[in-house]
């Protein structure tokens, strides 16, 4: 009996396992339709005995009483981290924060304040596609420019010419530069991308506007993709600013200065700005999680697209079993209908001691998700670039919010993780066959090699 291994891994994952010998990446550049139809072709579907009924009970809405505290080991777990990780994490005070759930709101808003800016807009980005999207973008911010706003965008390379065609990914520059739009691309660097996605511009007021989150500039993101960019509006947005701010002084040579304080919002979400700097043996973010983990009483919900680090499924494990934490509840979702459908068959190769532990897993039916955000205990909240992966958590850079509000918490449960509870199936049993075991010990889904996730 021959066994082929096309037929076990599917014949676009086996491409994937030739292409990182040309490129680290193979990129998926068909339509969300024709993606649906090739994983069902090449991995089929669950077998329907292993999924059950999704049911989650409804979370009461609870105010916020004056002089609220969060639940106990919150107030110093940031004091913990902070001496862990010194220099990697900013209290930027209180801010307003608004959720983006996406492409259409997410750009709606971004468009709005693009058109309000009266001095400048600086946009870090890991990948800007050269289609519809990426070209509408590009005259938005050609109009401004035209209109004397300085306009800055720095691009990794990594995200420009492996995401992309190098001719249409010349061109598109080519013609920001035409336009007016001063723009920078990072050198090549092996197992190191810029990962961060964010966007600054004055509000027009005397302030200024910050986004970030786990969206790119294209279609994908615009239309197919679920996904989300937060707003905020506050102090945060001087720490987010100053990652673009050292990324142009490195790209162009130029030190930017003169950009206005910000006070805190009252009553607004206490907020730190998280980042990691490829290559750190400190891994920040990694920390910040497993410490988030370890400090958990009630809940842990956590949905990510690229969910191989086996340090934090260990921690999860750990948690959901934990004799200490009865009440604890436990929930992770994925997307069934992953780009890179390897990465899931290696998070699938965990399962079974997931759910052994007593830990919930969903997956997402209705769309790839690309998001990148936990919330605990209804009060702790991340979200930003950071993937679950070695490739992010050890050797990008990269840049996660960490919020502490109850409200904002709430609204993201509310909006994000109920609803997609709604969308998806749960495992509670599985079985990992050849494909499972065998991805999860590839050399570039794992240290020291690892494929660059969007």
């Amino acid at each position: 009996m021959k066994i082929s291994l096309s037929r076990i891994l599917g014949r676009q994952s086996l491409l994937l396992l030739l292409v990182p010998a040309i490129f680290p990446r193979y990129a998926w550049a068909g339509t969300q339709a024709s993606l649906d139809q090739s994983i069902t072709t090449a991995f089929g579907n669950i077998p329907a005995a292993s999924i059950s009924p999704v049911t989650i009970p409804p979370v009461p809405a609870v105010p916020q009483p004056a002089g609220y505290q969060p639940p106990a080991g919150w107030n110093d777990y940031f004091r913990q981290l902070g001496s862990s990780i010194p220099g990697g994490m900013r209290n930027a005070g209180t801010n307003r924060l608004e959720l983006l759930v996406d492409g259409d709101q997410a750009f709606s808003a971004l468009a709005g304040d693009i058109a309000k800016a009266g001095y400048f807009i600086h946009i870090k980005m890991f990948i800007w596609s050269p289609d519809e999207y990426g070209t509408e973008m590009r005259d938005l911010l050609a109009a401004r420019a035209k209109e004397g706003v300085r306009v800055r965008v720095t691009l990794d390379f990594c995200g420009a010419y492996i995401f992309n065609p190098a001719g249409k990914m010349n061109k598109l520059i080519d013609s920001m530069r035409a336009a007016g739009i001063e723009v920078k691309v990072g050198s090549f660097r092996p197992m190191h991308a810029d990962h961060r996605k964010v966007l600054v511009m004055d509000d027009g007021e005397g302030g200024m506007t910050a986004y970030t989150g786990g969206m790119n500039i294209g279609m994908s993101y615009r239309r197919d993709w679920h996904d989300q960019l937060t707003r905020v509006t506050g102090p945060a947005t001087k720490a987010l600013h100053q990652a673009f701010q050292d990324d142009w002084e490195a790209l162009a040579g130029q030190v930017l200065s003169g950009f206005p304080s910000i006070e805190p919002v009252r009553n607004g979400a206490r907020t730190y700005v998280l980042t990691h700097r490829g290559g750190d043996s400190s891994q920040n973010i990694k920390k910040a999680y497993l410490l988030a983990i370890k400090t958990a009483r009630q809940s842990i919900r956590i949905e990510d697209p690229y969910f191989t680090d086996k340090d934090i499924i260990k921690a999860l494990v750990t948690a959901a079993a934990d004799p200490a934490r009865p009440d604890l509840r436990v929930q992770l979702i994925v997307p069934a209908k992953n780009n890179h459908m390897l990465t899931l068959k290696a998070f699938r190769s965990h399962y079974p001691k997931l759910i052994k532990a007593g830990v919930e897993i969903y997956e997402y039916q209705t769309r790839m998700e690309h998001l990148k955000v936990a919330v605990m205990d209804h009060v702790w909240t991340t979200l930003g670039s950071s993937n679950l992966d070695a490739q992010s958590l050890k050797y990008n850079d990269e840049l996660n919010l960490i919020v502490l509000d109850e409200s904002y918490a709430r609204e993201t449960e509310e909006r994000i993780f109920d609803k997609d509870i709604r969308e998806s199936v749960r495992i509670t049993s599985y079985k990992p066959g050849f494909a499972e075991n065998f991805a999860s010990h590839l050399p570039f889904l794992t240290p020291p090699v690892q494929l660059p996730l969007e």
